[in-house]
């Protein structure tokens, strides 16, 4: 196999190219590139950094489809958590390197033979490369580092081949290529070279004036030393390839200007640093860019995060790059600011400027500063500015020639200064926290209390200046260990205890906000969750307006920051040490003591039902009704975009909308109910279940009333929790009492839909304890109440239900009916679990009649279905699907991988049925596999876990397999005792029937 990525991405087999689809090709490309990929270089390779929830299983059907279109040759091999290309996999890339490599090293000895092989080279990179990945921004990046690659090689090439002497073509070529890229001064320099070489001096002297006016006009710079240098050649009668930057001969070098002072004012850089290597090094790189540009970069955060710690450890790290001096200026955070008259009165004399020289007026002396600026290479470092300045007046300071660099600390965002670079310091990990704390007092007084320690760096909030202040507390009271000084944290007050100076400065944070923004800020501290969304603010206050403003405002402030994790929507959060501050200054002045107030609390329950509501319309899930909001509540303004995106909301907001739901019980209980509801609905496999279940047994023992409200929420939450018991725990005989009990209340309150969903959870629990009686009656009764109501949705999950019952009892005719109908009735709605599952059902009765061809075509579709509207519990299922498809097709490897993986997510899930259902599909491909002790210990394993979960048919089917495993044993007595238990496991199953045959049909129900 042939890859090539250096143009249009192609992978060439035997049988010629093969079609891949653009995220295929993109993945090839970055295996291409890289030693190894794996999910998180893929989110930002394929995604642009936002892959989908459902990220590793559309990576692994990428893999597997390149696997299939590759007719048995390897591509791709597992290594480790990622993949890596198969060895015998050739790519151009290695090709173009290895060339290369060998023309540089000939190049210095024999560069005649280095031209034949740079041309080598650059016959392996013609055209533009990475054609055909998706067009993001890494992509972008990689083939923009690739063109600038070729055209270094190109200049390589082509200065080998002036210094050897081979003209000929020579001037054409570099003609064109600085026509094509004419600010590339390599270029230009090598084509001047080559035109003296062949005698055209006066036309190299033209290309070189052209130039020099070109960059003037257009980049506003001089002439690098490469065709400065060029020129000299010209001038000097000198054949000499042009010089790389810096490389100047110290004879041609021009003459030193006059000597000036060099200011050196930066303080003493910090003892101890600590955490921040990735900031520093930020800054570090941000300092690139400075032979085409000045460089300003923005370090902000909150009061005590270390700004004026790193602005010194950049500074003084990149001071030998500025010859020029290093100026420093302290504003101190004072209100008003540095006036920029005192700036420019101070830095004046400094850059050599005798008192008399300084001209009268503000205006002369800003413009001679910037002159002197302008003249040299400086670094100017700006700490501490207050966000109250005249910022366009101090841009003005702001050094503009390229070499030179400013590095401005604030505690907000300072736009007027158009600073290129923004560095953003937040708290300390608390990793770095407690090394922090052993560098200023020792290890040994962290050692002697690792617990109370941990309390300090929690209590400070891994703010660098708290942990300074209690280590100094510390030195100065060697009686006092790190437990006294955790309690003298927790018990004293904002104004009195070691903290004082970061609370004080707090609190000119705070009580610089406009009211409605204050007003905010108390809400949020007193949340009873860390994190919120965006909408939260406006929730709290209202007023969606209001609460944007409030949250930018708050943004710029610093006193909250943003919280991105993977899978879930951008969130925020308060500084703890803020959050402690709010609390304890508003302590005693709010009506919710401890908590939101009972507005705060109503304002933000009717926003987070109307913005459940609307994000429940594109839920994978349609099975339970969603309630009908109360006739006050008004739908979130503005509409949020909610298409493919209810699974990252819900996931995002349950611990809140739990938690809340709690705080409105005793305030408004119809919102509780409603909103816990929907949280239900709404959730996923990843959520955690336990909180849900706490907060629905208060929730429904509050509503005691007899108003159909109080009711009828009663009977919704015995049904949502049926449903995740039933769904998420297969706690079937749990769910089927509570889905009953659900039903009678609903059908007394005349909600027919909800019934029929009641009545549909009872017959998937029924079907899963193999009642099969009380199955069809609970199918019969749904049906009843959908008659009433007409849903296409809850029609398509009874034939759901109906065809499950058909398959489980070896019906197979039947079954596939069921399942067909049940596609039928959902097909203008396809993109639910119910059709999903359908359509996995109906895979598996083709399996079972033999018919492989449909079931893998089918087994395929459900699989992209329930990719795409992330449904991730069901595509474990699916997964366990998958396997038993390629059992049947003889391909037991392919098995024990979507098995393993099935059985990983079901235990992470904790659904028990399907751990012991993947576990069941693993041991049957052990088996395939000849690997007969592992199939056995599987096997008993699976015989105890549907044994605990009262599922009789699959125990039956668990005794078929092992019986076939322990007669490959030898072990026929074993054998024969495994058939007989299965015969007694059928019959508990079928109750009603007076004989029960061994099942026949290949594969489990």
């Amino acid at each position: 196999m042939y890859l090539e990525v250096l143009g249009r991405l192609r992978l060439t087999g035997p049988s010629g190219p093969l079609r891949l689809t653009e995220l295929e090709s993109g993945l090839l490309a970055l295996a291409a590139l890289r030693d190894q990929v794996d999910v998180d270089s893929l989110g930002t390779w394929l995604w642009d950094g936002e892959p989908p929830a459902s990220a590793r299983n559309r990576v692994q059907a990428l893999v597997s489809g390149i696997r299939r279109k590759a007719e048995g040759i390897q591509v791709l091999v597992t290594d480790g958590r990622g993949y890596r290309l198969a060895d015998r996999v050739e790519r151009d890339v290695a090709v173009w390197a290895d060339r290369l490599a060998a023309a540089r090293r000939a190049r210095a000895t024999d560069p005649v033979t280095a031209l034949e092989l740079y041309d080598r080279a650059l016959a392996t990179f013609v055209h533009e490369p990475l054609l055909g990945p998706p067009a993001t921004a890494a992509v972008e990046v990689e083939r923009n580092r690739l063109v600038q690659e070729r055209l270094s090689v190109l200049e390589e090439r082509h200065e080998t081949a002036l210094r050897a002497g081979v003209l000929q073509g020579l001037v054409a070529e570099l003609d064109a290529l600085s026509a094509r890229h004419p600010f590339h001064e390599g270029f230009t320099a090598l084509l001047v070279q080559a035109l003296a070489a062949t005698g055209q001096q006066r036309r190299a002297l033209q290309v070189f004036h052209a130039a020099r006016e070109r960059l003037d006009r257009e980049l506003g710079v001089r002439p690098s030393d490469a065709l400065a240098g060029a020129l000299q050649a010209v001038l000097t009668g000198s054949r000499r390839p042009a010089s790389r930057p810096g490389s100047l001969p110290a004879d041609d070098a021009p003459a030193p200007p006059a000597a000036l002072p060099v200011p050196r004012t930066l303080p003493r850089r910090p003892d101890v640093v600590v955490g921040r290597a990735a900031e520093v090094d930020r800054v570090l790189r941000a300092a690139a860019g400075l032979e085409h540009a000045a460089v300003v970069v923005s370090v902000t955060g909150l009061p005590g995060t270390g700004k004026s710690t790193l602005a010194l450890e950049a500074g003084h790290a990149l001071r030998d790059r500025f010859p020029g001096g290093t100026l420093h200026h302290d504003g101190g955070n004072l209100p008003g600011g540095t006036p920029v008259e005192t700036l420019v009165t101070t830095f004046l004399p400094l850059l050599g400027v005798h008192p008399e020289g300084v001209p009268a007026s503000t205006r002369a002396r800003v413009g001679l500063l910037r002159s002197l600026l302008d003249a040299r290479r400086v670094l100017l470092v700006l700490d501490n500015v207050a966000g109250d300045e005249d910022v366009a007046r101090l841009a003005d300071l702001l050094p503009a020639g390229a070499g030179s660099m400013a590095l401005i600390t604030s505690r907000r965002p300072l736009p007027g200064l158009a600073a290129g670079h923004h560095v953003r310091l937040g708290s300390l990990d608390p990793a770095s926290s407690r090394r922090l704390l052993e560098e200023l007092v020792g290890t040994l007084r962290t050692d002697e209390a690792p617990e109370a320690t941990d309390e300090v760096v929690r209590l400070t909030g891994g703010l660098p200046l708290a942990l300074r202040l209690a280590a100094g507390r510390l030195a100065q009271r060697p009686d006092l260990g790190f437990d006294d000084l955790a309690a003298r944290l927790r018990g004293s007050t904002s104004s009195g205890h070691d903290l004082a100076v970061v609370h004080e400065s707090l609190e000119g944070l705070v009580s610089g906000l406009l009211p409605p923004s204050r007003s905010a800020l108390e809400a949020l501290a007193h949340l009873p969750v860390d994190a919120f969304s965006g909408w939260v603010v406006g929730g709290v206050l209202g007023d969606p307006t209001a609460g944007e403003a409030a949250l930018d405002a708050l943004l710029e402030a610093g006193l909250v920051e943003p919280v991105v994790r993977e899978g879930h929507d951008t969130q925020y959060r308060l500084h703890d040490l803020v959050r402690a501050h709010v609390r304890h200054t508003t302590r005693g002045d709010r009506p919710g003591g401890a908590g939101p107030s009972p507005s705060e609390v109503e304002l933000l329950g009717s926003a987070a039902v109307a913005r459940a509501d609307a994000f429940l319309v594109d839920r994978p899930y349609r099975l339970v009704p969603v309630p009908q909001l109360p006739a006050a509540v008004a739908p979130p303004a503005p509409a949020p975009v909610v298409r493919r995106r209810s699974r990252r909301f819900f996931r995002t907001e349950t611990p809140l909308f739990v938690a809340l739901s709690r705080r409105l019980t005793p305030v408004r209980s119809d919102l509780a109910w409603r909103l816990l509801a929907q949280t239900a609905l709404g959730t996923d496999a990843s959520s955690d279940l336990h909180a849900w279940f706490e907060a629905d047994r208060e929730v429904r023992g509050a509503l005691v009333g007899a108003d159909d409200d109080s009711r009828l929420g009663v009977a919704h939450l015995l049904l949502c929790r049926a449903w995740l018991l039933q769904d998420r725990r297969s706690a079937s005989a749990q769910a089927r009492e509570l889905a009953e009990a659900a039903r009678r209340r609903l059908h007394l309150l005349g909600a027919h839909d909800a019934a029929a969903a009641a009545s549909i959870v009872a017959a998937l629990a029924s079907v899963s304890l193999g009642h099969r009686a009380d199955a069809e009656r609970a199918v019969h009764a749904a049906e009843t109440s959908i008659g009433r109501g007409g849903d296409a949705t809850l029609a398509g999950w009874a034939a759901v239900v109906r065809g499950t019952l058909h398959n489980d009892y070896d019906e197979l005719g039947p079954a596939a009916r069921e399942f067909t109908r049940a596609r039928r009735l959902l097909e203008d709605s396809p993109r639910t679990v119910a059709y999903a599952l359908a359509t996995l059902e109906l895979s598996r009765v083709h399996r079972r009649t033999g018919e492989l061809g449909p079931a893998v075509l089918l087994i395929d579709e459900a699989l992209d279905l329930l990719a795409s509207i992330e449904a991730v519990h069901m595509y474990s299922y699916a997964l366990d699907a998958r396997a038993e498809v390629a059992l049947a097709n003889g391909r037991p490897q392919e098995a024990l991988d979507d098995a393993q993986t099935a059985l990983d997510r079901a235990l992470t899930s904790h659904d028990a049925f399907l751990a012991a259902r993947s576990r069941r599909t693993l041991a049957r491909a052990r088996l395939a596999l000849g690997d007969l002790a592992g199939a056995e210990s599987d096997l008993r394993t699976v015989i105890e876990e549907f044994t605990a979960l009262e599922r009789p048919l699959s125990v039956a089917f668990a005794y078929q397999v092992l019986a076939d495993v322990l007669d490959a044993t030898g072990d026929r007595v074993g054998a024969g005792e495994a058939l007989r238990l299965e015969e007694q496991a059928v019959r508990r199953a079928t109750q009603a029937r007076v004989v029960a045959p061994r099942r026949s049909s290949p594969g489990p129900a």
